[in-house]
């Protein structure tokens, strides 16, 4: 308009994820696991564009819970298109930095981790070790065995055996077995007999 260039963006009333859990504690296995559906499904929009974006800061300061329950991702700052000839920077919280990314070599998978990063978050209240491997079970002895090694596959820091795709991520926590073998669709928090 007359020159200028404007940028629209929606308003994203309610506080980050990180405000939330300081205010109300570490999230049930539930509710995390349905957030994370959503930020799985915010992913893989972003990684099916063409080309694929990345976001690169993927973080509990970077998700902001809506008054009705539902995620944004903020803070695209970081966020590029992923090019081949793209030199990378290193961005984002150092407990959500993947070690690729670290070396500024950051793929759709440095957002997986940092998803992982953020699940470990909600299910511990505590933000995970940088550049590791995260365990929440070790610091909640409630969580099942099949969302800990969700987050630890998430996190994992071989590219080769990390999770692929966020697409993978989301099929994983729509029907997951707990240790009592009971299957529960996080999605729709339904239990189906076993």
């Amino acid at each position: 308009e007359n020159g200028k260039s404007y940028l629209a963006l929606e308003h994203a009333p309610g506080e980050t994820l990180r405000q939330m859990v300081a205010r109300e504690g570490r999230l049930s296995e539930d509710e995390a696991c349905d957030w994370a559906y959503q930020l799985a499904n915010i992913l893989a929009h972003l990684h099916n564009q063409n080309p694929k974006i990345l976001h690169r800061d993927i973080s509990p300061d970077n998700i902001i819970v809506s008054n009705d329950g539902q995620l944004k991702l903020i803070d695209f700052g970081a966020a590029n298109e992923f090019l081949s000839t793209a030199t990378g920077t290193v961005v984002g919280k150092q407990a959500y930095i993947s070690p690729e990314q670290f070396k500024g070599k950051t793929c759709t998978q440095s957002d997986i981790y940092g998803l992982g990063a953020t699940l470990h978050f909600m299910l511990t209240g505590k933000d995970p070790e940088p550049l590791t491997q995260s365990f929440p079970q070790t610091e909640n002895d409630k969580i099942s065995t099949s969302t800990n090694n969700l987050v630890a596959s998430c996190t994992d820091l071989d590219l080769e055996t990390r999770i692929k795709t966020a697409e993978d991520i989301a099929s994983q926590l729509t029907l997951t077995l707990s240790c009592d073998g009971t299957k529960i669709q996080w999605k729709n928090k339904q239990v189906v007999p076993g």
